[in-house]
């Protein structure tokens, strides 16, 4: 019985030692639980370089000037600011707002709330943007790449001319699940200009390009791609390489045409102008006079000679040859001519 006593408590023992050791080595895994990774406050607001841009303007312009990227549990927003030389106050900038993404801490509380587009909204928004200033929205029906938008003109300090415009990009509602085409992008613009046209700021919100994107399966804010023509491929739908227009197909070159060089001539040497008169001047024609009838008039031709002119006849105007002054005036001096010593040979100088 003492034995069966002593057995029993050396077997309590070994279960007490074996449970404090679970509970050793359970610890440490319960206090890492409740610790987390350090926090800084550049976690979640901080200045990124220009080439991590969600959002890209035209390359036309404006330029980026600095980005300000905010984290949230279920979205990024970056404030992309742009060049500004208007007299108006405020900062030209083109803010987007992607969601869809995962939270960055795991125990933070901060989620970005997407608001729909409404009026009320929107003109609420523009007040903040461009306080002070009547803003005009339009009627026409617009869109671009991504989609409709919308916007607003109004008149800002000295001839500046500002725009607002506004547009989301989400899938159509029928086609959004929480595995597939989930996800949306706000894109907001605020831009004053001095002198600016209504095209020109307008070309903005057409030729923006949103370069980034959530690394997820299910998202995806553009919707399902559009499907082929139905009119491909069939009879009845010609299809041509370009619009109809006037222009020709093949571009015509022009000629290139020499350019004429305004300088002044450079003197030729006396020597060779002397040279080249005696080769060009003319040999005279022995004078020869043709017998005429009596009475007819004679006149004289080219190296003396008569030509007859009939009676009743206008007289012929023949002109004189003309003779370059180079030609008369040019005197070729005659070699002089020597016996050398013993009579033997000629020298001519």
């Amino acid at each position: 019985m003492a034995d069966r006593q002593i057995i029993s408590g050396r077997n309590e023992k070994r279960e007490l030692r074996r449970g404090f050791g679970i509970l050793a080595a359970l610890l440490p895994l319960a206090i890492s639980s409740c610790a987390g990774q350090p926090v800084q406050m550049g976690s979640t607001v901080k200045t990124v370089t220009v080439e991590q841009a969600l959002v890209m303007p035209p390359p036309a312009g404006p330029g980026i000037v600095n980005v300000i990227e905010r984290r949230y549990d279920n979205a990024i927003e970056q404030e992309i600011h742009l060049f500004t030389s208007a007299m108006t106050p405020g900062q030209n900038m083109l803010k987007a707002q992607v969601f869809g993404t995962v939270a960055p801490f795991r125990m933070s509380s901060n989620a970005l709330t997407s608001t729909p587009v409404t009026e009320a909204g929107i003109a609420s928004e523009m007040r903040r943007a461009l306080p002070g200033i009547r803003m005009a929205r339009s009627n026409f029906y617009v869109q671009n790449s991504y989609g409709p938008f919308g916007y607003a003109f109004g008149r800002g300090a000295g001839t500046d001319l500002c725009i607002y415009g506004w547009q989301q990009v989400r899938s159509p509602t029928g086609t959004m699940s929480p595995f597939a085409n989930y996800g949306s992008i706000q894109i907001r613009l605020r831009v004053c200009e001095a002198g600016a046209t209504e095209q020109k700021l307008l070309a903005i919100m057409y030729h923006f390009t949103i370069v980034g994107a959530v690394d997820a399966g299910g998202w995806n804010p553009y919707g399902e791609p559009s499907g082929v023509s139905p009119t491909l491929g069939g009879n009845g739908a010609p299809t041509y390489p370009r619009p109809a227009s006037t222009e020709p197909m093949v571009p015509v070159i022009p000629q290139r045409q020499s350019m004429m060089m305004n300088s002044a001539p450079l003197a030729a040497p006396a020597t060779a102008v002397r040279r080249r008169a005696a080769d060009t001047a003319p040999v005279a024609q022995p004078a020869t006079t043709m017998p005429l009838a009596p009475g007819v008039p004679q006149v004289p031709g080219p190296g003396g000679s008569a030509i007859p002119v009939q009676a009743g006849s206008p007289a012929p105007l023949v002109p004189s040859p003309s003779v370059s002054p180079a030609t008369t005036n040019v005197a070729v001096p005659s070699p002089s001519c020597s016996t050398q010593k013993g009579g033997t040979n000629l020298v001519c100088r």
